[in-house]
Formats: structure tokens, C-alpha cells, sequence
């Protein structure tokens, strides 16, 4: 499902989500426009995932939240959404933290 898109280094980007990560997300209560702010706040390292066959966590102190996404065909794909930041983060997951104020 699309959940938001936009423009990275005047390339066409989307963020879409699976049904697992819209189903945790309601359950969650957490808010598919926060989901897209913390996963755009990785601005143009998003394109450098581009096709690396990786998942990347992205952690969110402020918000305590954890996104898991892929970065494939340009569109990040968000596979799981968890409401606390301090997650296991299996083997071959890259990580990424944020610390700013998502809006």
C-alpha cells in the first residue's frame, strides 16, 4: 500500500508498506505519517539503499518507535513498524538512528 511519495535528488521516490506493517501499525496506534517522517529524515542515504538487499532498521529515540524497511526499485518498502526503539537487530540488518523531533 502507498503511504507517501516524493521527490530524493529530483529522482520519483515512494514509501509503500506491507499488509504486516499497516496490520502492526493499527494495532500500534501508531500513525502511518509519523512512520514516512522517520523513514524521509534518512533524506538521500535512502537512494545509496537503493537495491543493496539490506533491511534497515531506523531508530527513533524521540518517538520510540523502530522501522524495519528495504530499499528496492526506488521505493522503500516498510516491513514492520515497533512500538520501542530498543530492539535485537538480527545479523545483516544495517542500523540507522535519528535523535531530531519528527513532526
Amino acid at each position: 500500500m502507498l503511504l507517501r511519495e516524493c521527490f530524493l535528488e529530483d529522482r520519483y521516490f515512494r514509501i509503500e508498506s506491507t499488509t504486516h506493517a499497516l496490520q502492526r501499525m493499527k494495532e500500534r496506534g501508531i500513525e502511518s505519517t509519523l512512520v514516512t517522517g522517520i523513514i524521509l529524515s534518512l533524506e538521500d542515504k535512502l537512494l545509496e539503499y537503493n537495491n543493496s538487499g539490506k533491511e534497515i532498521a531506523i531508530l527513533d529515540q524521540q518517538n520510540n518507535l523502530a522501522v524495519i524497511i528495504e530499499v528496492r526499485q526506488g521505493k522503500a518498502v516498510v516491513i514492520t513498524v515497533i512500538d520501542r526503539a530498543n530492539i535485537h537487530i538480527k545479523d545483516g540488518t544495517l542500523l540507522e538512528e535519528i535523535a531530531e523531533e519528527i513532526a
